[in-house]
């Protein structure tokens, strides 16, 4: 009788055994029931000799024990400062050797013992080998696999390429040099600089050459090098009158009168010149539109169009607005009859200069 209930608890056992990880470990249940008396344990190892597991992970232990619905069972765990067992699920906080065992209420005993380990750490680059011009600066970035610990970084020539400890380089003259990451576990990743002679600037380029402004007004400076590639791109904005035209980072602000140079010139000396020319603001007389009055329908829409005279005023910018959006509202000019009513429609000048468009809503 004691042989085939141990038969067929062992089937039942065979057949559920098992623990997952969800993304490093999925272990069948395999062994053998060996027939003792009642009083003397019967242990049936998970899949053999042992398995190997990861530290600061979690392992479900889904149904250790589904095969026998009902039965009641408990799970112990040896060393709790390598593994910790809770709600079906085994959580490993260290590392070393752990035996999980589970008790059947009958007294049978079904044991494993898992060889928990730091997880291995890898590191690279997204490149092994990087040219840089002299003088230029980068920064390398390691890939790590597991994002513990501080990362150390080396040159093996400090003097040809240099690196701090946030992986910035900067390359210091021609030559080679290799770059190397190490994490705290002792993994390293390494990447050759080879630095050559730097690329001068040949020219610089402007957005305009020649720009006129009105005194307040101001206009941004563009310059570019040739070649693209050049080793150093930075370039210096002055004027030869800033009480005429100030600049600062590319930005000239007209003050007054008169004529001004803006030279931007790379640091090897390549230079290009915009002419300034500043006068005296022209200020807006009057406002004209292409319609003082319109009749619409809700839904309906016109554009209004306006425009400053003199012709030649320096801000010709206007604003529109309406005196009852819920009737007519304005937008860049594009008025939208709403409802039943009339509604003024007002253009004006950033120097106060109007006029006005009379907008009738009808059924």
């Amino acid at each position: 009788m004691k042989k085939r209930f141990t038969k067929r608890l062992f089937a039942g056992v065979m057949a559920a055994l098992m623990i997952t990880s969800t993304s490093l470990l999925s272990v069948n249940a395999v062994g053998q029931a060996a027939e003792k008396d009642s009083d003397i344990n019967i242990t049936v190892p998970f899949n053999g000799s042992g398995a190997t597991l990861q530290s600061d992970k979690t392992y479900k232990l889904p149904s250790i024990i589904s095969g026998l619905t009902g039965t009641k069972y408990d799970v112990t765990i040896s060393n709790n400062k390598v593994a910790n067992y809770k709600n079906g699920q085994l959580v490993t906080v260290g590392t070393g050797d752990v035996t999980v065992t589970v008790t059947l209420a009958n007294g049978l005993k079904l044991s494993k013992t898992f060889h928990v380990q730091k997880p291995e750490v890898a590191v690279s680059f997204e490149s092994d080998f990087i040219k840089l011009s002299q003088g230029q600066k980068q920064k390398l970035k390691a890939i790590v696999s597991q994002s513990k610990g501080k990362l150390t970084w080396s040159s093996s020539n400090a003097k040809i390429v240099s690196v701090d400890q946030n992986g910035n380089i900067t390359a210091k003259k021609a030559g080679t040099a290799t770059i190397t990451v190490k994490t705290t576990t002792g993994k390293t990743a390494s990447c050759k600089i080879r630095v050559g002679d730097p690329v001068a600037v040949e020219a610089v380029r402007l957005n305009k050459t020649e720009v006129t402004l009105a005194k307040g007004q101001t206009f941004q400076i563009h310059g570019t090098v040739t070649p693209s590639y050049a080793t150093d791109k930075s370039l210096k904005c002055t004027s030869s009158n800033a009480n005429i035209a100030a600049v600062s980072y590319g930005k000239v602000t007209a003050k007054s009168s008169g004529t001004a140079y803006i030279t931007v010139k790379s640091n090897n000396g390549k230079s290009a010149v915009c002419k300034v020319t500043v006068v005296n603001p022209v200020a807006v007389q009057k406002v004209n539109l292409n319609k003082t009055s319109v009749t619409l329908k809700p839904g309906q829409s016109f554009q209004l169009c306006g425009s400053v005279a003199p012709a030649n005023a320096t801000d010709k910018a206007l604003k529109c607005t309406s005196s009852n959006a819920s009737v007519a509202s304005v937008s860049y000019g594009k008025i939208t009859a709403k409802s039943v009513g009339t509604a003024n429609i007002t253009v004006k000048s950033a120097n106060g200069q109007y006029a006005v468009c009379k907008v009738t809503v009808t059924k």
